[in-house]
């Protein structure tokens, strides 16, 4: 018996070494109060989460930083601030006042297939964007699909809270395939 206690710590202590960590979806979570659940217009399976952290911007900027390291950082601009992770897309809003921030933990696909463009002004570039979001020119094709869709756009859990239903048309680029080959271009 105790050689099998021994051979299960070794075990959980070499998943522990091999990297096996939380995501940063994971990481909110187990931090901050979860406030709402906005789902997707085109795939119910991606879906933005709204936590409430009693803690300014700056505070809980920092603190998701030190836990996993964002590939983007966006500067703090008029109560908001975007960290783009991997798979998630985290939305930091002054909620109420400046003391409490709403964090907002959106998959990509969700911010593809629903955000506003202009949600970006001044965070991200739109060719950031079309990187992250893996789509040629994200910005024009989905301004385009919010003017002409059934519905609006998400225009962020503080403007538009958790009554989002959005445009229910499936947009042109998701699916497609960047790049080029052969034959492409003019």
């Amino acid at each position: 018996m105790k050689w099998l206690t021994g051979l299960l710590t070794a075990f959980i202590l070499l998943l522990s070494a091999c990297g096996i960590t939380k995501d940063i979806q994971e990481i909110v979570e187990d931090r901050y109060q979860l406030e709402d659940v906005v789902e997707s217009s085109v795939d119910s399976s991606d879906v933005s989460k709204v936590y409430n952290a009693e803690e300014d911007i700056p505070t809980v900027a920092s603190y998701l930083q030190e836990q996993i390291k964002p590939n983007e950082v966006s500067e703090l601009k008029e109560g908001k601030q975007i960290l783009v992770y991997d798979d998630y897309i985290v939305t930091l809003q002054e909620n109420d006042d400046a003391s409490n921030t709403l964090v907002e933990v959106a998959t990509v696909g969700f911010v593809r297939d629903n955000y506003q463009p202009n949600f970006f002004d001044g965070l991200l570039a739109y060719y950031i964007l079309d990187e992250i979001l893996d789509v040629d020119d994200w910005g024009k094709k989905q301004k385009n699909r919010c003017l002409n869709a059934t519905g609006n756009c998400y225009g962020g859990y503080g403007a538009t809270g958790g009554t989002y239903k959005g445009p229910t048309t499936i947009p042109s680029f998701r699916g497609s395939s960047r790049g080029g080959g052969p034959g492409t271009g003019k």
